[in-house]
This record gives C-alpha cells, sequence and structure tokens, in this order.
C-alpha cells in the first residue's frame, strides 16, 4: 500500500494556511499604508519648509498672500502656486506642477494663508478608495494633526519641535 496524504489532512492543510493568509494579508497592507502616509508626512515637512523659505526670502510675497482673504479660492491658488514652485504667485503651470508632484495638497487638504501661517483643513471628497484610505490615516497621524490644529507658521518657526 502506498503512503499517501488523506482528503482531511489536505483539507486541514488548507485551513490553516487560509487562517495564517487571513491573518497576514491586512497587516501587509496596513504596512503599505503607514510607509505611504510616512512618506506623504516628510513631504509635507518638506514643502512646508519650501514655502516659509519662499516667505522669508521674498518680501512682496507677505503682501501678496495677505491681499487674498483667507476663504478665498485666491488665497488656497497662491498657496498651491508656491506647493508647485512659483514665489511669484503669477505661474498657473504651477497648479499643475503641485498637483502633479504633491498630490496630498489636492487630494487631502485644503491650505490656505491666514495669520502669517499655513492654515490646513480636511479635504471633504477624495477622488478614489486609495486616496480616501491614504488621507484618513494622514488625518490620524501625530504631526498632520498638530499641523491641522495650530497651522504651520511662516516667518523663522520651526515645523517641527525639537
Amino acid at each position: 500500500m502506498k503512503k499517501a496524504f488523506t482528503i482531511i489532512e489536505l483539507l486541514f492543510v488548507i485551513v490553516i494556511l487560509g487562517v495564517l493568509a487571513s491573518l497576514a494579508v491586512p497587516k501587509l497592507l496596513a504596512t503599505k499604508t503607514d510607509a505611504e502616509v510616512t512618506k506623504i508626512v516628510v513631504d509635507m515637512k518638506n514643502t512646508f519648509d519650501k514655502i516659509a523659505k519662499f516667505y522669508i526670502t521674498n518680501g512682496n510675497l507677505s503682501a501678496q498672500l495677505k491681499a487674498a482673504p483667507s476663504d478665498s479660492t485666491d488665497n488656497y491658488y497662491n498657496i498651491i502656486m508656491l506647493i508647485g514652485d512659483d514665489p511669484t504667485l503669477k505661474e498657473f503651470e504651477a497648479i499643475k506642477r503641485a498637483y502633479q508632484n504633491h498630490p496630498w495638497a489636492s487630494e487631502c487638504f485644503i491650505t490656505t494663508y491666514q495669520n502669517e501661517s499655513l492654515k490646513i483643513e480636511k479635504m471633504w471628497q477624495q477622488s478614489s478608495d486609495k486616496w480616501r484610505q491614504i488621507c484618513y490615516a494622514l488625518y490620524t497621524h501625530q504631526t498632520v494633526k498638530e499641523w491641522m490644529k495650530n497651522g504651520v507658521k511662516l516667518g523663522g518657526n520651526q515645523i517641527f519641535k525639537e
């Protein structure tokens, strides 16, 4: 008689593998989202540092930002142009660059200028389920929560506390 596995033994192995997979796959997906969120938070910090540099080195920028009311679309697009590397606030291609290079700026947040700082608010709707998941994870990140609560001061203050 040949030695072989019985159907019951094979079923037990398949069930055990299924249970292990059901435990491992969600953890793996969560790790991917966490990595994406961390990458975006670092990009946000670098972008805010760049805007602060523009603000400090360009004397006209402060007056231009103050000219647009904080609840206006002009104010929002001024910040998007800064995110797209245009401190003159005149190059509309900068809006396209910002959306391409920093999609979090249009998918997750409404960023405006108010009282010499960047005010960051939640975007009310995302374009896809992928972005919805990433944005919700960003909203719970401690650093992003602090930025949303306190804003990001321009003009010399640090974004991260030492």
